[in-house]
């Protein structure tokens, strides 16, 4: 009966863990289904074609930790002057027009113990599609890699950078 009783908590356990991990996954834009964007954005037309440096759109990038999504006035900086109307650049207009800013879905995210900055590592010479991938290829917005710490300490490993824990979590 004992034996019994130890399995059933134990399943009792195991059975409220992926419950309450379902319900935490639902919340988060961790999931491929969640990264639909309000904006048919293509880095292809933007990046590849146009060769619009990653930084005029993610301004941040260079000066802060985070490498922050494009508020609509830097988009309307070309998109004012262009006579093309596409369903995509429509919808643009009306956050434009309504003074809404663009709800970008954020697809990027470290887990709160973590520091990462943008900055530092543009300043050490790395480009963005060291981390990204070849964004300037990919016609909808990318979930990169996942970020996870084996994948960072690679990257230290490789480059000779520094693999004491308090260089990413502080």
């Amino acid at each position: 009966m004992r034996k019994w009783t130890g399995a059933l908590i134990a399943l009792v356990v195991i059975i409220t863990a992926l419950i309450i991990g379902f319900f935490y996954s639902q919340g988060s834009a961790d999931l491929r289904g969640q990264d639909r964007q309000p904006l048919a954005f293509s880095h292809q037309r933007h990046a590849g074609q146009l060769q619009i440096n990653c930084l005029f759109c993610h301004r941040g990038a260079n000066v802060s930790t985070a490498a922050s999504v494009p508020p609509v006035y830097i988009c309307m900086t070309c998109h004012r002057a262009l006579k093309e109307q596409t369903p995509e650049t429509q919808k643009l207009l009306t956050y434009w027009n309504n003074k809404e800013p663009i709800p970008w879905i954020r697809l990027q995210r470290l887990p709160d113990f973590v520091r990462f900055t943008h900055e530092m590592h543009l300043a050490a010479g790395f480009k963005c599609t060291e981390c990204h991938g070849q964004v300037a290829q990919m016609t909808s917005t990318p979930r990169a890699a996942t970020f996870e710490m084996g994948w960072c300490i690679s990257c230290h490993q490789r480059n000779g950078a520094s693999k004491d824990c308090f260089t990413c979590h502080y």
